[in-house]
């Protein structure tokens, strides 16, 4: 169980142990220092189950970030057999918003991290929202002004302003000077009979030391001596002096309580024995085990991740191009394929494995294998990573997604059919993402057959007669033997390609390139036989929509009829690229 010991004035007084708790809002110089070790162990919440919780701030949607932290603790819970705890917090009045907390709800249920207790479910430990437990804060704080470990201060804007200016004039750290930490009990009364509005303040202890064995970053020390702030690689060290922490407000004038007070209350009543979050909340520990042992709670056990980096490893967000889970959504990535790679920022099992269902990742997680170091966001392996998890899908609900995504964006009539089915199975190594479907299509639909010739990567397949073929192509075609094949499926149009390779005298090669480029327009593609297949089953009536630019099998042998092969040939005299423009 975490161990702590105080060695303060209000709880443990050396100096001067004859006084009560009262003089401490009395006008003294005692010395106030402390010492606090917190060490890991299980069931720092008085028993042996495992609490976490997640706790987002409703004044937007749900970033990347915040998507990791609420996965490794659906992870550790779930790996536990512990419970997974939402809890909302909107202190922050201004920028809270119903509309915000159903946007980060909706997210979290869309990558699968249903929660135990929570909005919408309810449990033993509610309200979920820390609007809605204001009243247990300002019992708790109540709780510290009696015993004196909080203390009213009425300065006012204008004062605590001008303390501020006075500090950085002097260059001192900018913190409350303890004005009212020593006021007698006639001056504060006067001040309450005056109705001038109030805060509560903590009276942090000043020197001592605070070791938290932190279950990602082992021991770390946050002292109450010199401020050092160092981010290298895997290693952060954080302390602080006197200076620079200062008595701290717990109660704001308007009954609104500050963070810090907030979490360290809502934790200890909602028993969470782990406390896994992100690395930039390290520093508010100190504040929070003051608060702590103030109320005699117990500590839980803390794990702070590190941050994920931009890829030129910056921590800035704005280097992002993309940071919302509800973006990546509506791009078309798939929830398995985004909690596998939030997983492997920062983790992985110790082998060379890093495909993960989400069940997988409970069976194989373990806080000791996070590692301490930056995560690099890279979207070109996020974009791997759901092609993955794409093509594992089974493949009826892959060609069900892939065909809705075809008919939603306007490119077929219907989502399913036998045309779906035989797009899907041919496109599907080029999906990684579900929307990526659109572009596959349409590049197999449409017929750049001008562009091509004029590239230069052409020029081979346009110097080896490629327009005797096209002529012996056309003639086949308006004889009914293309045609006939075509209708007879794959196997009847491989048949053709054979006697056509014969009575052309082609074969391999010279026989496929120019059949390719001639009818799908282009150099390279999918499987050519089922690509010419589709391309003649999308011609049928009410499969693509109009709008979707496509060329049919008969405008194609049209585009070839007219087709002015000598121009083209005379390439040095007539650039390629002007005889293309001509012909379109």
């Amino acid at each position: 169980m975490t161990s702590l010991v105080f060695n303060t004035p209000w709880l443990r007084v050396r100096s001067l142990p004859e006084l009560a708790p009262t003089f401490l809002r009395r006008r003294q110089s005692t010395r106030r220092c402390f010492s606090v070790v917190a060490c890991s162990s299980p069931g720092s919440n008085g028993g042996d189950s495992v609490r976490v919780r997640f706790a987002p701030s409703p004044t937007g949607n749900l970033h990347v970030g915040g998507a990791r932290t609420a996965l490794f603790n659906y992870l550790f819970a779930r790996s536990k057999g512990g419970k997974f705890v939402l809890r909302i917090e909107d202190t922050d009045l201004e920028r809270s918003t119903r509309e915000s907390e159903a946007a980060v709800l909706q997210d979290l249920q869309w990558l699968g991290l249903d929660w135990d207790e929570g909005p919408g479910v309810g449990g033993d430990f509610g309200p979920y929202r820390q609007s809605e437990r204001n009243a247990l804060y300002k019992q708790y704080a109540e709780k510290l002004l009696e015993s004196g470990q909080v203390y009213r201060c009425f300065c006012s804007s204008e004062e605590l302003v001008k303390m501020k200016e006075i500090a950085k004039l002097k260059q001192l750290p900018p913190v409350y000077t303890g004005k009212w930490a020593t006021a007698s009990d006639a001056e504060v009364e006067q001040e309450l009979e005056k109705g001038t509005p109030f805060t509560y303040r903590f009276r942090v202890p000043k020197e001592g030391s605070l070791k938290i064995n932190d279950l990602i970053r082992g021991e770390k020390g946050l002292s109450i001596d010199v401020l050092l702030l160092r981010m290298c690689d895997s290693v952060l060290k954080v302390s602080w002096n006197l200076d620079t922490l200062g008595d701290f407000v717990v109660m704001r004038s308007n009954g609104q309580p500050v963070y810090n007070f907030c979490v360290t209350v809502d934790d200890a009543t909602m028993a969470i024995s782990h406390v896994i979050r992100a690395e930039e909340h390290l520093p508010n520990t100190l504040r929070q085990a003051l608060i702590y042992k103030a109320l005699e709670f117990s500590m839980p056990q803390f794990a702070h991740v590190s941050l994920i980096l931009a890829p030129d490893r910056s921590d800035s967000s704005s280097n992002f191009c993309v940071t919302l889970i509800k973006q990546y959504r509506e791009m078309g990535f798939l929830p398995q394929g985004m909690v596998n790679y939030l997983a492997l920022l920062g983790w992985g099992d110790g082998t060379e494995n890093e495909f993960f269902t989400l069940e997988q990742l409970v069976e194989k997680f373990s806080i000791e294998r996070v590692n301490k170091s930056g995560a690099i966001f890279d979207s070109t392996k996020l974009r791997w990573m759901n092609g993955l998890h794409l093509k594992a899908l089974p493949s009826e609900k892959l060609t069900k997604l892939v065909g809705e995504q075809w008919k939603s964006a306007g490119i077929l009539t219907e989502s399913e059919g036998s045309f779906v089915d035989e797009a899907v199975e041919l496109l599907k190594d080029g999906i990684d993402v579900v929307t990526d479907s659109d572009n596959v299509l349409l590049n197999l639909l449409s017929y750049p057959l001008h562009a091509t010739l004029a590239s230069p990567e052409a020029k081979p397949a346009v110097e080896d007669k490629l327009h005797e073929v096209a002529a012996s192509l056309v003639a086949a075609y308006d004889s009914g033997e293309i045609p006939s094949a075509l209708a007879e499926g794959q196997s009847g149009w491989q048949k053709w390609v054979k006697a056509f390779g014969k009575s052309t005298k082609r074969k391999g090669k010279s026989l496929f390139m120019p059949l390719r480029v001639l009818l799908t327009g282009k150099l390279h593609g999918p499987e050519m036989a089922t690509s010419i297949v589709l391309i003649h089953k999308a011609g049928s009536p009410g499969i693509v929509a109009p709008q979707a630019g496509f060329v049919s099998m008969e405008e194609r042998f049209k585009i070839l009829r007219e087709m002015d092969w000598e121009a083209l040939n005379k390439s040095e005299s007539v650039p390629l690229e002007s005889t293309a423009a001509a012909s379109t």
